[in-house]
């Protein structure tokens, strides 16, 4: 049964897309406010370019305070190679790839080089959770 399940059954269709020109300073408020550890950048026409981390906005802060320097935007802090799933992606698939140590707790969901959706560890925790009391069919 658990095979069964996709990415497009659990993910957040609600999700913050944050705009590559912004700043590092409007991103953090941004991540705060939606309780988000990391979001999908994106570029004028929707597309992913990139994703940005609360690591990498903490390093960039802290960098900026000891050398005293001016605002960044996410195009200088985001990292560019970006771990993503499509929407018709195996949950189970998607869940041994995130049990490894090194791998991102959120991963966007891109479908025709658009960002969809966003799955986090939490979604996939709960999706396998309830999946597991479900009773067996017979």
């Amino acid at each position: 049964m658990t095979q069964h399940i996709r990415v497009k059954d659990v993910m957040s269709r609600d999700l913050l897309q944050l705009q590559a020109a912004l700043s590092v300073e409007e991103a953090v408020a941004l991540l705060q406010e939606h309780q988000l550890p990391g979001s999908p950048v994106i570029n004028e026409r929707k597309e992913l370019v990139g994703f940005v981390s609360e690591h990498d906005l903490l390093c960039q802060l802290l960098q900026a305070s000891y050398y005293s320097s001016t605002q960044r935007s996410l195009l200088d802090v985001m990292r560019t190679e970006v771990l993503s799933v499509g929407p018709e992606d195996s949950l189970v698939d998607l869940a041994q790839q995130m049990a490894r140590i090194d791998q991102p707790k959120v991963f966007p969901v891109v479908a025709q080089q658009k960002v969809v959706g966003l799955i986090t560890r939490s979604h996939v925790l709960g999706a396998l959770l309830a999946n597991r009391q479900q009773p067996s069919p017979m």
